[in-house]
């Protein structure tokens, strides 16, 4: 397993996350920042704790936000041709 690690391409992995105008890992800092912010705001201002599940759909909001970043070129093609059909 481990050797996997060493073998694995990780300059394709950095072309990915450079890529972009900002950089492809800067809009997922600023991404994952927004919702540490809303946390932190959430626990200074002494709001009683989320239920399970709007946390969970929290989460599931974050993961997909992200997911749209990384595959940002891929949706809005997606979305163009979609609005093509109409």
């Amino acid at each position: 397993m481990l050797r996997d690690y060493y073998f694995a391409r990780w300059d394709q992995a950095y072309e990915v996350l450079a890529a972009g105008h900002p950089p492809m890992y800067v809009r997922l800092l600023a991404l994952n920042a927004l919702f540490l912010a809303i946390y932190a705001f959430r626990r200074v201002s002494g709001a009683r704790p989320m239920p399970v599940a709007s946390a969970l759909f929290v989460q599931l909001a974050a993961v997909a936000a992200s997911i749209v970043v990384l595959y940002q070129r891929e949706v809005q093609n997606y979305l163009i041709s979609l609005m093509d059909r109409l």
